[in-house]
């Protein structure tokens, strides 16, 4: 049921899998920074028990994906946006972290979509509005300064330690040893990713465009960042809903994906 696929498309080459029957209605979702199309197969896999054939592409420079664009942000918005642009009719669309962001910069530009899940979005702009979210702000902006100048000096695993710490909810040196290493290994990608995520300025008012029904999803146990900004955003978005996962931290999709069955958007 697990089908991984690779395509040579005029952007660039794309890869991922697709989970569930070749036949059923899709289900685009999005993966997180430092992670990749795999970290979200047990979560579809439950979509796909449901009769969905969820896609699970790779974003720009994780696997084998290498697409044209200015920017990392940029390249894996064209990756989503190939997949919703072939689509027959509007998809329904999760994403996870930067995953969610990517979703939500393109509805907000009008791109198609049937309805959108987003679970802790990394829309770190919406948090630049207000002096009351200056606090939660710099613990971002305090991890994510560290990252480029160490990689700079070829210190990887100092330069992701404070970000990760803070985002994923474990302290670095509590995770085992074979996920520090697959980190670090994506410590340039991620790098690359933060420089344009982390220092995004759309204010919560660019996603009031969105008019298709959103569901903000967040954790029990995330990070303060990830919190303020569902509050922003279902401010701004007064056709979403916000629930919240209980026990679950900002890698939840990965660690129980149990618990998101309820909020994949399938109707």
């Amino acid at each position: 049921m697990i089908r991984p696929f690779r395509r040579e498309t005029r952007i660039g080459i794309i890869d991922g899998f697709e989970v569930g029957p070749e036949d059923a209605p899709q289900l685009l979702m999005l993966h997180a920074s430092g992670t990749g199309a795999a970290s979200l197969i047990r979560l579809a896999e439950i979509a796909a028990a449901r009769g969905w054939c969820a896609v699970l592409p790779n974003l720009d420079g994780y696997g084998a994906t290498s697409v044209t664009g200015p920017d990392a942000m940029a390249r894996h918005m064209v990756v989503a946006n190939h997949f919703l642009e072939q689509a027959v009719s509007p998809l329904p669309v999760f994403g996870h972290s930067m995953g969610g962001f990517v979703t939500l910069r393109l509805a907000a530009e009008g791109v198609p979509m049937r309805r959108i899940t987003v679970f802790e979005p990394v829309a770190i702009g919406v948090l630049r509005e207000h002096a009351e979210d200056a606090e939660v702000l710099s613990q971002d902006t305090r991890a994510v300064s560290r990252i480029a100048p160490l990689m700079a000096e070829g210190r990887a695993e100092e330069a992701v330690r404070d970000f990760i710490s803070l985002w994923n909810g474990d302290r670095w040196d509590d995770l085992p040893e074979k996920a520090r290493q697959s980190i670090v290994a994506m410590a340039p990608q991620i790098n690359a990713d933060t420089a344009n995520v982390s220092f995004d300025a759309h204010f919560a008012s660019h996603y009031a465009a969105i008019r298709v029904p959103v569901t903000l999803v967040g954790s029990e146990k995330g990070p303060p960042p990830a919190a303020r900004i569902l509050d922003r955003l279902v401010d701004a978005l007064p056709q979403a809903r916000r629930v919240t996962i209980a026990c679950a931290g900002h890698m939840g999709p990965l660690q129980m994906p149990e618990r998101f069955g309820d909020v994949l958007p399938l109707d």
